[in-house]
């Protein structure tokens, strides 16, 4: 009745040796994983290895170092590369003209008047 979030976020002294296996993202582990189930004659032994193996120092090991190839457990994303453009500056959005007050109501009121103007013609406001 608990939600599984809730579940989730157990400490790992709370968590059984073989759910930390089996949740771990390591090629390491997982090619140990496949090699006990491969060799398993059965279900109960294959989980009695899974267990030896999830309390072993060498899976401890796994869990210390991680993976034997560093760049598996890198985490992908698409972060910048902290280095400035082509023209060696950030581009950043291109600015609009410069106007004056005056400029900006006059085109405000020719923006008004075509909206009247739609509207009295039966039109919808915004345009679609």
């Amino acid at each position: 009745d608990t939600p599984l979030i809730q579940n989730r976020a157990s400490l790992p002294g709370q968590i059984e040796p073989l759910e930390v296996l089996l949740a771990n993202r390591c090629t390491d582990a997982h090619t140990v994983i496949s090699s006990i189930l491969w060799d398993s004659d059965s279900d109960q032994m294959a989980l009695r290895k899974l267990k030896e193996f999830a309390e072993s120092t060498e899976f401890k090991t796994i869990l210390e170092n991680g993976s034997a190839n560093s760049k598996e457990d890198q985490v992908l994303t698409n972060l910048p590369k902290h280095k400035p453009g082509k023209w060696q500056k950030r581009r950043g959005r291109k600015l609009g003209p410069k106007r004056t007050p005056e400029e900006i109501g006059r085109i405000r009121a020719e923006r008004a008047a075509k909206k009247e103007r739609i509207l009295s013609e039966g039109g919808v406001w915004p345009p679609l």
